[in-house]
């Protein structure tokens, strides 16, 4: 198979016209009138007018001088023969950001346009596409391109912003130092020489960006944001979908670039667990649809331990704990999950219990503490200030080889977090809660708030939450049945089929799923989860500032280096235009000196009639 690396070359074929049209043209012949006629030589008849058009006189020169450029047109063309272990790699990197699913249509099209320019008829041919998502399986492998193109249905772009080095560096290790990579997002610096196709246009997008919920008086308000990206005015059309029925649709026109909240409460009863804020339909459809579950966190229970007859230290304690959201007091120890009681210094804390235990209050007034104040590095301490601490010097808590000190004053110790192998976890403060300021602090309440956030996560029983897409899940799982089930269980207005995905592996590693919607998270029988995934990803939902960009062009020069070799015989060609070059030179001089020659011969001739 020929080709040629330089189109331009076809050039130089236009010297061909130009050496016709010079010979075409004769040279203005020199009037001498001379008496003795007999003694000239019979001549070829010249032109007599000058310079003008006659017939095309055939000569050595002509033909040397036309063989001249078509050499040097082949010279410049630079071909190249296909070599005989050609193998033409070619690798397509699609990216999977969630804004491609606007442009799916122009991707598809993209793909096969980098197939018909870049895949000719060679022997063998290496394909590969893959999703800039690294976590996800090549979509092709193989050497037809059609196959490939029918791969493409199996691209899901649903990421956010991401990098695509990853991606790109595993596409040029299948193409090797040479190739082609193929990008559908145009970049300000191209990596691993990658050429990078876009196939984007402006489009105008409203959609949802974001929500908040908070709990009034028992009942659940919801807060969204709904952008118009554009730089146009937009309208639309949004309502709310629940139990089967939906709202009128109410009309919402926007200003360019506006973000509007909305606002609503979850309908009462079971038909209220489960809303979806709906926008009318555009280009990019991810975010038009915003599923919501009524929030159900999980309740902890707890429980106020004997206080030795200190009817105020069980009130405050009590109070203390149920200022905190989604607590409620339980009578018996065993069933709360997590106890609050006062400790002695030598009191015997239960192993498998999570607790919070102060000091009891002295009877007496006791010095208070001196010394600076200093706090641990640990995630329950982090920001928090405790400078304004006024604590007593009471006999305290007998301290363990599973403590670890969270907050010092001078050298003893104040807090204390006690991790036991059984699993229970006690937080100890050496001080009273009556004659200290403890309660006066933030800080106080902070600590109190995250140590029973981690009672809450890690506590095994049913929740209902709200997530981006893909956002991670943290979950408890129960140790003695690790198999998990991920369950699908609705796409609110979105095309897509019901999903199931078995987490076999720790919990900890569970996603929402990629599209908005509902979805539950079961272990065997138990369902552990109720959720909604919603798309709130502000930078992919932008397509204005989305254009087209074509970087194949050179590719094709690229790819001749790897596949084709040159014209081993170049050298020869060139001394033919040389040997050309000479010949045309050598034949024009010698009619030269014929013409002149018969110049001389004739002014011989022109003699006075009288010698």
């Amino acid at each position: 198979m020929l080709t040629f690396a330089n189109s331009l070359g076809w050039w130089a074929l236009l010297g061909i016209p130009a050496v016709i049209a010079i010979h075409f043209l004769q040279r203005r012949s020199r009037r001498q009138t001379v008496t003795t006629l007999f003694l000239l030589r019979q001549m070829r008849r010249e032109s007599e007018t000058g310079n003008r058009f006659e017939r095309l006189r055939t000569s050595i020169p002509l033909w040397l001088q036309l063989l001249m450029v078509m050499v040097l047109a082949w010279l410049l063309l630079q071909p190249r023969w296909l070599k005989e272990d050609a193998v033409r790699r070619v690798a397509i990197v699609l990216d999977s950001s969630a804004s491609m699913t606007a442009y799916r249509e122009s991707a598809e099209a993209a793909v096969a346009m980098v197939m018909d320019r870049l895949v000719g008829p060679v022997a063998r041919a290496e394909l590969s596409l893959l999703p800039s998502d690294m976590d996800s399986p090549a979509l092709y492998h193989g050497g037809s391109g059609i196959d490939l193109k029918r791969s493409m249905g199996e691209w899901k772009p649903l990421l956010g912003v991401h990098d695509f080095s990853p991606a790109l560096r595993a596409a040029r290790g299948l193409v090797g130092p040479k190739g082609m990579i193929s990008d559908h997002v145009p970049a300000d610096s191209i990596l691993f020489d990658a050429r990078w196709v876009s196939v984007g246009e402006p489009l105008a997008n409203v959609g949802w960006t974001g929500v908040t919920l908070e709990e009034k008086d028992g009942q659940w308000i919801w807060r969204a944001l709904v952008r118009n990206y554009s730089d146009a005015v937009q309208a639309r059309e949004w309502r709310v979908l629940a139990g089967g029925a939906g709202s009128p649709p109410t009309r919402l026109e926007l200003k360019p670039r506006e973000t509007r909240s909305l606002s609503g409460p979850f309908p009462e009863g079971e038909s209220g667990a489960r809303i979806t804020l709906r926008l009318s339909d555009d280009a990019f459809v991810l975010d038009d649809a915003l599923p919501l579950v009524r929030p159900a966190p999980k309740q902890i229970g707890f429980s106020v331990l004997d206080t030795g007859g200190d009817e105020r230290a069980a009130s405050d304690l009590a109070e203390l704990f149920s200022r905190f959201p989604h607590t409620r007091e339980v009578a018996v120890p065993v069933a709360a999950s997590v106890n609050v009681g006062l400790a002695t210094p030598g009191v015997v804390l239960p192993e498998g219990r999570h607790g919070c235990y102060f000091l009891r209050t002295p009877s007496k007034t006791t010095p208070a503490l001196k010394g600076n104040i200093l706090a641990e590095a640990h995630p329950l301490m982090d920001g928090l200030n405790w400078q304004g601490l006024i604590a007593r010097d009471l006999p305290m808590v007998e301290a363990t080889v599973h403590d670890r000190v969270l907050l010092w004053q001078g050298d003893r110790p104040l807090i204390l977090l006690r991790e036991m192998p059984a699993g229970g976890r006690q937080l100890i403060f050496e001080f009273d809660l009556e004659s200290s300021n403890a309660r006066r602090l933030p800080a106080l309440a902070i600590l109190l708030h995250r140590f029973l956030d981690t009672l809450r996560k890690a506590q095994v029983m049913p929740e209902s939450a709200n997530f981006d897409v893909r956002q991670r899940l943290e979950l408890a799982w129960k140790t003695d049945a690790p198999v998990g089930e991920l369950r699908v269980v609705e796409n609110p207005g979105m095309e897509g089929e019901v999903e199931t995905e078995l987490l076999r592996s720790r919990a900890t590693l569970a996603r929402a799923p990629s599209m908005p919607g509902f979805f539950e998270v079961w272990q065997n029988e138990v369902r552990l989860l109720e959720g909604a995934a919603h798309f709130a990803d502000a930078r992919e939902a932008d397509l204005s500032a989305a254009k087209p960009f074509d970087g194949l062009p050179g590719a094709i020069a690229e790819q001749a280096e790897v596949l084709y070799e040159a014209d081993p015989r170049w050298r020869l060609w060139l001394l033919g235009l040389l040997a050309a070059l000479l010949g045309s030179w050598w034949f024009t001089r010698e009619r030269a000196g014929e013409l002149n020659k018969e110049g001389k011969v004739g002014a011989a001739g022109a003699l006075p009639s009288g010698r």
